[in-house]
């Protein structure tokens, strides 16, 4: 029995020591710092100033080409559509020229240039909506099929349908002015002519107020890309000038010469002439 007490105080004396070397190693772990410490710091107020610096900078610099090409999308549009106006006005004029039927009223005012060249001025007065409205929109058309009386009016044209409930369904988007220069053979002021040459101009909406101002331009506008309404406030978007002759006319082609000779346009000859 005597032989067993020192062995057992020798098993029992290490662990006072392995306690103290426990509490050591806590307190040099607490004193460390902690890595889930670094990971939920968060920025400080600098670094968030820099990144809303830098944020603003991205947004305005990129802001600009944006509306730039959005504005020149727009524009390019609003060309096209008056285009295809003016070209309908001409094909219109064309089928009425074709009647036995056709009436001076039914066709372009002159321009009163007294020439066979149209060298009209740009319009100054805005036919009202309720006595013209030229519209493919159901029951907006206001038309009885003649043209304008006076060589300055302008129709209104609405081409879009508006949302379903707007205030405005028959809003117009265009304005046109059409006009054409003396007729072949020489006609009295009762006779259609067998062929003229007749010019399309046709506005943008917001050109209006320079119309009725007189203030409107002749000359077609710039197609260039623009950020803005560039000049569809006073200019056309498009002018469009055409020969017009009867096709029922045995001295048809020799009209057609005569007439795109004085207006100054390139008329190809029929093979063998």
């Amino acid at each position: 029995m005597n032989s067993n007490s020192p062995r057992r105080a020798s098993a029992t004396t290490p662990q006072p020591l392995r306690l103290q070397q426990r509490l050591a190693l806590n307190l040099l772990t607490r004193s460390q710092p902690s890595n889930r410490a670094c990971v939920n710091d968060g920025f400080t107020l600098i670094e968030s100033l820099v990144a809303i610096v830098i944020i603003a900078v991205t947004i305005v610099s990129i802001t600009p080409p944006i509306f730039w090409a959005t504005a020149t999308r727009v524009q390019n549009r609003r060309a096209e559509q008056a285009v295809q106006i003016a070209q309908g006005e001409v094909d219109r004029v064309r089928a009425v020229v074709e009647r036995k039927t056709a009436t001076l009223e039914q066709l372009p005012p002159e321009s009163g240039s007294g020439s066979l060249k149209p060298d009209a001025a740009a319009p100054n007065n805005v036919i009202p909506a309720g006595t013209k409205l030229r519209s493919q929109v159901p029951g907006c058309n206001v038309d009885d099929g003649n043209q304008t009386v006076s060589v300055g009016d302008a129709i209104l044209v609405d081409t879009d349908p508006e949302p379903v409930g707007s205030a405005t369904p028959c809003a117009p988007e265009f304005l046109v002015q059409t006009f054409r220069g003396n007729g072949l053979p020489n006609t009295t002021a009762t006779t259609v002519p067998d062929g003229f040459v007749m010019g399309v101009r046709v506005y943008s909406i917001i050109a209006e107020d320079s119309i009725r101002g007189g203030t409107a331009k002749a000359e077609a506008g710039s197609l260039r890309s623009t950020n803005g309404l560039g000049s569809q406030k006073t200019r056309p978007l498009t002018v469009l000038y055409s020969t017009v002759v009867k096709s029922n006319r045995s001295d048809g082609l020799g009209i057609y010469r005569q007439l795109c000779e004085a207006a100054g346009q390139a008329c190809f000859a029929a093979p063998g002439t």
